[in-house]
C-alpha cells in the first residue's frame, strides 16, 4: 500500500512527551515498507534532535536554512506570510518544487531510503527567534513520491506561525500529563480552523492498561481521534537518556499497527 505517498505528517506535542522517538520509529518502519521518507528536523530549541537518533555520528548536517540564504534572508512567516524561494530566485517553491537532487550532500543526513534535514538551531545567547526555520518547515515541499514526516517544537506555537498550511496529517504525541490532553485538544481546535481534519492523537509511555484506558476516555471527551498507543520502552527511555540512536525495541509492533491504521484512513 503507497497511501502515504507525496503527504507530509506533521508530529507535535508537548514537550518531553516523545515526539522525536516517535518520529524516528515512525521512519524506520515507513523504510521497511519501502517508502521514500523524507525527515525534517524542525524543532530549533533540541541541540542534539533527529539526528542522534539515527546515526552514532557527532557530525550532524549542515542547517537547510542555510541553503535558502539563511536567517538573514528567510523571514519570518508570522511577519512576511510569503513563501520561501531559493537562494537567489524569486519563484516560490509552490510553483517551483525543489528536488533532493538540487541540494548538496552536505546538507543532509541518509540512510537507506531515509533522507534527514536538520532546518536550523538556536546555539548562541540573543541570536534571534526561531521563525525564518518555521517558513522552512512550512514551505519545503519536495518533489517526488515522498512521505515527509515534520518534527515541529514543544507546544503550538507552530500554528501562530502557520506551519500546518502545508501539511496533510497531524499527528498529536500524547504522555499520560494533564497539560499533554489540554495541548492535544488545542491542535484538534486549531488545526480544524485551518481545514485539516486528518488530525489524530498517539498515545506515548503507556505503562499499564488502567492508564491506557483512561488516557482514551481522556480523548473522548476532548473530541480528539485516537490512532494508536506506544507502550513505555525501557530501552527508548535509555536511549533518550544517554543521547543515543535506537535499536530494536519492543514497541515497533505497535508503531505498525499505527501505520497501518493511517494508510488505511487515507487510502
Amino acid at each position: 500500500m503507497n497511501a502515504l505517498k507525496n503527504k507530509r505528517i506533521l508530529i507535535c506535542g508537548k514537550g518531553g512527551s516523545g515526539k522525536s522517538s516517535i518520529v524516528s520509529l515512525l521512519g524506520n518502519e515507513l523504510i521497511k515498507r519501502n517508502y521514500k521518507v523524507i525527515l525534517l528536523d524542525a524543532d530549533a530549541s533540541n541541540p542534539g534532535g533527529l539526528f542522534r537518533l539515527f546515526s552514532d555520528n557527532n557530525k550532524s548536517p549542515k542547517p537547510l536554512i542555510e541553503f535558502f540564504g539563511g536567517r538573514n534572508t528567510v523571514t519570518c512567516p508570522s511577519d512576511d506570510p510569503s513563501t520561501l524561494t531559493r537562494k537567489n530566485d524569486n519563484a516560490p517553491l509552490t510553483e517551483s518544487a525543489i528536488k533532493l537532487s538540487e541540494i548538496p550532500k552536505q546538507y543532509s543526513y541518509k540512510k537507506k531510503n531515509l533522507t534527514l534535514f536538520q532546518i536550523g538551531k538556536i546555539k548562541e545567547a540573543c541570536e534571534g527567534c526561531d521563525g525564518p526555520m518555521s517558513k522552512v518547515a512550512r514551505d519545503f515541499i519536495v518533489k517526488g513520491d515522498y512521505v515527509t514526516l515534520i518534527d515541529i517544537e514543544a507546544g503550538i506555537e507552530h500554528f501562530g506561525r502557520g506551519v500546518e498550511k502545508n501539511v496533510d496529517v497531524i499527528l498529536i504525541v500524547v504522555d499520560p500529563t494533564f497539560e499533554s490532553f489540554v495541548i492535544a485538544e488545542m491542535v484538534k481546535r486549531m488545526s480544524a480552523l485551518m481545514g485539516n481534519k486528518n488530525v489524530w492523537a498517539i498515545l506515548n509511555k503507556v505503562d499499564s492498561k488502567d492508564i491506557d484506558l483512561i488516557m482514551q476516555s481522556s480523548l473522548r471527551k476532548r473530541e480528539v481521534d485516537y490512532l494508536g498507543s506506544i507502550s513505555y520502552d525501557k530501552e527508548i527511555h535509555r536511549a533518550g537518556l544517554e543521547g543515543k540512536m535506537i535499536n530494536q525495541c519492543k514497541v515497533e509492533k505497535q508503531i505498525a499497527i499505527i501505520i497501518n491504521k493511517l494508510e488505511n484512513v487515507l487510502k
